[in-house]
């Protein structure tokens, strides 16, 4: 599972607050959040991880459904407003399993806040080395069904993100290295270079 600090993958989310008020109390309508939102989930859409430099487009998300009689005193709240790409949303629409409780899951189908104490994300899901993801206990698997967290699309760009933080590592150290062999007059191990060269074609051949 991948754990490393900064996380590649579904980052802690924590809400920044402060958001604007009417002179009257009352929020504005939902739209004017969108920015604010985009900050509290590091730009990134709260399903699938996608940023927004990596999708043509994200969009502001009722995490309980607004179409909900019960949900409609929160369509304003931006604690209820998340960032997600065009297809979660598009996807999740107004599913909502855990409808009648006050919770978000109903131990089986349903969703993961990744605001509250036990939304850590990837303690429910686990990102393969080949990009993949797979869950780790409910609701995960749910969620990989209905907003289609398989798809290739995504799996090759968590495939290339673990590339480009291997290849940064890899480069630090092959630097370094480098740079001790030209201080002891040392002649460098080709293998390590070629090694280097090969993970970046593998990067090329994924932007490609």
């Amino acid at each position: 599972m991948i754990t490393d600090t900064p996380r590649v993958f579904f980052p802690v989310l924590v809400r920044k607050g402060g958001y604007p008020r009417k002179d009257d109390g009352s929020y504005y309508d939902y739209a004017y959040y969108r920015s604010h939102v985009a900050v509290d989930c590091q730009h990134r859409c709260v399903y699938c991880d996608a940023t927004d430099t990596e999708v043509e487009a994200m969009q502001l998300e009722h995490f309980r459904p607004k179409s909900f009689e019960e949900f409609q005193d929160l369509v304003n709240d931006p604690l209820n407003l998340y960032y997600a790409c065009a297809r979660c949303n598009r996807w999740k629409w107004d599913h909502w399993p855990a409808r009648g409780t006050p919770y978000t899951h109903d131990g089986e189908n349903g969703f993961i806040d990744p605001f509250r104490e036990d939304g850590d994300r990837l303690k429910y899901f686990e990102v393969k080395t080949d990009g993949q993801i797979e869950p780790v206990q409910p609701p995960a698997d749910y969620m990989i069904r209905l907003l289609h967290l398989k798809r290739e699309f995504l799996r090759k760009l968590r495939e290339k993100r673990l590339l480009l933080v291997e290849l940064r590592l890899q480069r630090t150290a092959l630097k370094a290295e480098l740079q001790a062999d030209l201080e002891a007059g040392r002649l460098s191990d080709p293998g390590i270079m070629l090694e280097f060269i090969e993970k970046s074609e593998r990067f090329d051949a994924l932007l490609g």
